[in-house]
């Protein structure tokens, strides 16, 4: 997304001819144009018309060369060295900025009031827009089971389950943006989780950003917002922590659903795609068309298998009893995953060899 083929047009001309025009900045160029041509057809009658009119275009077009290339390089060189202070992290003002997007708009945070209830909507315009422009938006959260979660709760004084829960209610929200989208915008769209805690926070749009620090006992959202240019020190020094980051992270789809395949010995195989849970480091899947599928075969035939897990080798199907203890525990954690419910789960139990 980010390379340029040699054909490929300047970046900036493609953001000038993306971007939309008001109707106001039309009328008035329209207005202007016509001004000027009705002065050029009056001036016709002028003695050596034609000398002057060369000799005005020349001078008016050095003007313009020399604004461009050198004036105007200045004054952005003097610009991306500009840093302006915000109090706190005004997430409306941040959407009006991702609407106008043409390129680029990144998040990173633990997590972010930005996808909460009184905001999301908003912003979910704006990144309607921008991809509809053809802007890669790039969301970076941290892990909600990650050792990264727990620390950076302790910092702000809160239980860990709290983080977790926050960074969960983000997920799900993003999640059910991310299914609406059409099949152009949702190809420039990525979520991601990270382990590894950041130490700042990023929310870009184009070529200007807002970055903060985490700071212990207090929102990183809360504290005072540097709004650089992409370019200047502190913002390529973020940027580069980000893509650090973004390397390392996973997709959100791997933290939200396990691909399954369910082999028989008799019957073939069979691809899932289920939610789970992890209850002291076992693994526990739901889904009704796999339990389904699991109540028309022996279970002493079938064997699971699982790319995104740690091990390759075939794991045991161990169905939970509803009555247990442990049932009642893996439906609670399921509620908190994905604000939903589910009647059955199954374990995947890594087999042990058979020795002779």
């Amino acid at each position: 997304m980010n390379g340029r083929t040699p054909t490929s047009r300047p970046r900036w001309l493609i953001r000038a001819l993306r971007t939309p025009r008001r109707p106001q900045s039309l009328t008035v160029l329209a207005l202007l144009a016509g001004c000027a041509g009705m002065l050029l057809w009056f001036a016709a009658r002028m003695e050596n018309y034609g000398e002057n009119l060369t000799l005005n275009l020349g001078t008016d077009l050095v003007g313009v060369v020399i604004t461009v290339f050198v004036i105007g390089p200045l004054i952005s060189r003097a610009q991306e060295g500009r840093v302006r202070e915000h109090t706190r992290l005004d997430y409306e003002w941040f959407s009006a900025q991702v609407y106008g997007s043409t390129s680029n708009v990144k998040v990173l945070d633990t997590f972010s009031n930005l996808f909460g209830p009184q905001y999301s909507d908003r912003l979910f315009r704006g990144v309607k827009a921008a991809t509809a422009h053809g802007a890669r938006v790039q969301i970076l959260l941290l892990d909600p089971d990650s050792l990264a979660a727990i620390l950076r709760g302790r910092e702000l004084g809160e239980q860990s389950d709290d983080i977790r829960r926050d960074i969960l209610r983000n997920l799900r929200t993003l999640s059910q943006f991310a299914r609406r989208l059409d099949d152009n915008s949702s190809q420039f769209l990525e979520v991601r989780l990270c382990s590894t805690s950041p130490g700042v926070t990023l929310y870009r749009w184009d070529e200007r950003s807002l970055v903060s620090f985490l700071t212990v006992g207090r929102l990183s959202g809360e504290g005072v917002q540097l709004e650089v240019a992409v370019r200047s020190p502190l913002g390529a020094f973020v940027e580069q922590r980000f893509d650090e980051l973004w390397q390392q992270s996973k997709p959100m789809d791997r933290f939200t659903h396990l691909p399954v395949t369910l082999v028989d010995a008799t019957d073939g195989r069979r691809e899932f795609s289920c939610r789970f849970v992890h209850v002291d480091d076992c693994l526990y899947v739901a889904g009704h068309d796999l339990v389904s599928y699991m109540a028309r075969h022996r279970l002493d035939q079938l064997s699971a298998y699982s790319d995104a897990l740690h091990v390759q080798d075939a794991h045991e199907l161990i169905v939970v009893d509803d009555e247990s203890e442990l049932h009642e525990v893996l439906r609670q954690n399921f509620a908190e995953k994905y604000d939903a419910s589910a009647a059955a789960f199954v374990e995947l139990r890594p087999q042990v060899p058979v020795t002779e």
